[in-house]
């Protein structure tokens, strides 16, 4: 048996089930919706409450921080439980933490304490969505489901995007947190009643594979530095086309053209994956490679290089978490929950101090130095990835 070997589950068919799949990318929507429009609206946020580049990146940061602290208690739980009542939790609690920043967030203190609770929800919610998805879908098609899961990442983005000339350049800032709030009651009252996907059953036909921390220990490691970039990229990619001369309506458009590129990359991607049958790890980080060259292209801050850099650095240089999340759980069949809250954490770690640190270059050196680091940090990711992948081979011929 190879690297990503076939294992049995229970299961009636090839069919995908829609619902299952609208469950899945409508929950991880809502749960990133708060720091995505906060990146997009961090122009309108930043006047409004005076902050600074670094205080935006803190606010980003501390969402994905606080996310660490629950992501893998998530993961064990769900691995129990089946995850879809984390998921409806998580789906409300995010309803009133957005509903909390419409009616209290009026400093930078009572911003960043709201923020905190929505990234400890999302911690929370991803993993419980990843086990969910991999116990309802499946085998042959969790290529293609991972990747419809992970592009809720860029529809969270893209009505974020749609959130700066719709609403916070007409009705105010704090608008776009009520409208998320309410999308998320409207979603705790619309989930399928009987969506709860059965539990994944061991079967002797299944291959036993040793679970050793030190492979995703690298892997979360790949994740951080990959995800800290692009994540810097969705805080501050707005910011930085107006200071090139963007408007900010067109700025804002950028991320709805990003986001696109994001969701078509993801979706085609785990198509590929079924087919292709191996070796996804390879491919991600050849996509993260190819995604460095957005961000060295943005380093530039020449206005007509902003489109094609926007494209790339969404499409591949945050293009591949979905294909990232399947060969997680190709490779780690029977501790699905454990093994992507772990690879899990290690991208909240990295979108801790991607902001954070793309803020703190910015405001005290250049946006121009900020993307160039943000391309470094995308290449070795790659090689991280790469090495990552090696240990699971020797894990697997051991």
């Amino acid at each position: 048996m190879g690297l990503e070997s076939e294992y049995m589950e229970q299961r009636q068919g090839d069919k995908i089930s829609t619902p299952t799949l609208v469950f899945a990318i409508s929950s991880t929507t809502v749960a990133t919706l708060p720091v995505f429009l906060t990146g997009a609206l961090g122009v309108e946020i930043s006047k409004s409450l005076a902050l600074k580049p670094s205080q935006l990146g803190l606010l980003i940061g501390a969402f994905f921080a606080s996310a660490t602290l629950s992501s893998v208690t998530s993961g064990k739980i769900s691995e129990s439980h089946g995850g879809t009542f984390i998921i409806r939790l998580g789906v409300v609690s995010t309803a009133i933490w957005t509903l909390a920043i419409f009616v209290f967030a009026h400093s930078f203190l009572q911003f960043l304490v709201f923020l905190i609770f929505a990234g400890i929800t999302n911690g929370a919610i991803q993993p419980a969505v990843n086990v969910y998805v991999a116990n309802a879908i499946p085998r042959s098609r969790q290529g293609f489901a991972f990747g419809v899961k992970q592009a809720a990442i860029p529809v969270s983005t893209l009505l974020s995007g749609l959130a700066v000339p719709l609403v916070a350049l007409t009705l105010g800032w704090h608008y776009a947190y009520l409208g998320t709030a309410l999308l998320g009651i409207l979603l705790a009252i619309t989930l399928p009643k009987n969506a709860n996907a059965a539990r994944y059953v061991e079967t002797v036909a299944a291959p036993k594979k040793t679970y050793k921390i030190l492979p995703l220990v690298v892997l979360a490691a790949a994740m951080a530095l990959g995800a800290g970039a692009a994540n810097a990229l969705g805080a501050f990619l707005v910011e930085d086309a107006v200071r090139v001369g963007w408007s900010p309506a067109d700025a804002g458009l950028l991320v709805v053209l990003g986001s696109l590129a994001g969701m078509i990359s993801r979706v085609i991607n785990g198509h590929l994956a079924d087919k292709r049958g191996g070796r996804h790890f390879v491919v991600t980080a050849q996509m993260i490679f190819l995604g460095s060259l957005g961000y060295a292209m943005l380093a530039f801050h020449i206005s007509y290089l902003i489109l094609p850099a926007t494209v790339i650095t969404y499409g591949l240089g945050w293009g591949w978490n979905g294909l990232f999340n399947y060969a997680v759980i190709k490779t780690h069949p029977q501790s699905a929950g454990r093994a992507t809250g772990t690879t899990q954490s290690g991208a909240y770690i990295g979108s801790v101090f991607g902001p954070i640190l793309f803020g703190f270059v910015a405001q005290h050196y250049s946006f121009n130095l900020a993307w160039y680091l943000a391309a470094a940090s995308a290449v070795v990711s790659a090689g991280t990835m790469v090495l990552g992948r090696h240990l699971i081979v020797l894990r697997d011929a051991s």
